[in-house]
């Protein structure tokens, strides 16, 4: 499959420095800014720039204590550079005041050339990625080091669903509708803007994770309209899960907790395919859930094919009715608490069980079902894994024939 892919979009890595390191790499960056193609600024002074477009605004608002250097034509590389006077807290004998820190930004695809803007990174990028970002630190600063002395500060996980490869019945428009009312977890707020991008995608936030789930034709036309991938990105679903800092920290411990590991063999595991896989399955089964969607006649007549109690049948049949008629997932458990809520839960995992999305498919439609993206993608992968298993045997099988006939034909030159 050449668009639908798994795996991570940019990895941020991060390394502490004291106030002295800190000071002495803003001047270096101050001085690499002077010859080179890369702009350094202090954030927080685009306050009173006049500057009031959005991306300005985010980054003051997320990052205001800190300086950014990027390149006018992405390298691949962003950093964020953060100078404090405030001090940490009590320092322990012995150990060193570090309130300052470099950020790097990375985006494997792009470091090591490869300007594509829809398929996922692997972990087979880095190897490359690091040699470049350590020539690339290098020109810069000794301070910035080489890319093994930084820790994970924050993966972006991604899958991409190409909606025509995996044969998904339905425009990238319909899959966004039906998505948009899945479940928001517990513990997460919906981002909501009443600007048509909106529309075309779905953005939960939690105090340790961010899920996105957009389509990327709609982001690439905003943000890079010039893009070659442009018209290929049309059917192209992008589901994200964006890592912070906290949840980051809990994953790399949970990693350092069963085999001892140095940092970038940390985030090299962090970005395994297996790991990549398990995180981004994970939540797209809280938001998006494991089931196919069908319209709400054809999910009463699945469940009513699996020959529950009568009891069970109608519990089953009156949630969906219900999420169908409040038009979302969430908006109905927004109203339960107490043992209604744990029922409905109970619910939803009866739905998972089955194959059934609550979601339901409008009628207009006139589709009946739309396979679950997530499963379809593992479909995909299977058969292509078959496929390519059965090539080999076809060619060991061809390769062993030949092998037995040049034995036969010298031995019957023999005799």
């Amino acid at each position: 499959m050449k668009k639908t892919s798994r795996g991570f979009h940019t990895v941020t890595i991060v390394k502490t420095l004291t106030k002295k390191e800190a000071l002495k790499l803003i001047e270096d960056f101050e001085s690499y800014a002077e010859t080179k193609d890369i702009k350094f600024f202090q954030i927080r002074k685009l306050k009173s720039s006049g500057h009031s477009d959005e991306f300005t605004k985010w980054l003051y608002s997320t990052f205001p204590d800190y300086y950014i250097a990027h390149y006018p034509e992405s390298k691949g590389i962003l950093w964020l550079l953060r100078y404090s006077n405030i001090s940490p807290g009590f320092i322990k004998r012995g150990e060193v005041d570090k309130p300052c820190s470099i950020k790097a930004t990375i985006n494997p695809k792009i470091l090591t050339g490869e300007k594509d803007y829809l398929s996922a990174a692997t972990v087979d990028y880095l190897e490359s990625a690091e040699a470049l970002f350590n020539n690339e630190a290098k020109k810069i600063s000794p301070i910035l080091g080489e890319y093994s002395h930084y820790s994970m500060n924050r993966p972006d996980y991604c899958v991409n669903f190409d909606l025509s490869e995996l044969k998904i019945p339905c425009t990238a428009e319909q899959m966004i509708y039906l998505i948009k009312r899945g479940n928001i977890p517990t513990h997460y707020s919906e981002w909501v803007d009443d600007n048509d991008s909106a529309k075309s995608s779905f953005y939960l936030e939690s105090k340790s994770v961010t899920i996105n789930c957009y389509r990327k034709h709609k982001q690439l036309k905003e943000e890079f309209n010039d893009c070659p991938d442009l018209e290929a990105s049309q059917k192209l679903i992008r589901f994200e899960v964006q890592c912070k800092y906290l949840k980051t920290y809990l994953l790399s411990r949970d990693i350092k907790r069963k085999q001892e590991l140095s940092e970038s063999d940390v985030i090299r595991e962090m970005l395994s395919e297996d790991f990549c896989k398990e995180i981004i399955r994970k939540y797209f089964n809280k938001v998006i859930r494991r089931g196919d969607y069908f319209t709400l006649n054809e999910a009463i007549r699945q469940v009513q094919l699996q020959h529950f109690s009568k009891k069970k049948e109608a519990r089953l049949i009156m949630e969906l009715r219900r999420i169908n008629q409040f038009r979302g997932i969430y908006k109905v458990r927004a109203t339960l608490q107490g043992e209604e809520l744990e029922t409905f839960r109970r619910t939803l995992r009866d739905l998972d069980y089955i194959n059934i999305n609550p979601v339901t498919i409008p009628r207009e439609w006139n589709i009946q079902r739309i396979p679950n993206l997530l499963n379809a993608y593992d479909r995909r992968i299977e058969d292509e894994l078959w496929k390519k298993q059965q090539e080999e045997i076809d060619l060991q099988i061809f390769e062993d024939y030949f092998d037995e006939r040049k034995k036969k034909s010298k031995k019957a030159r023999k005799y």
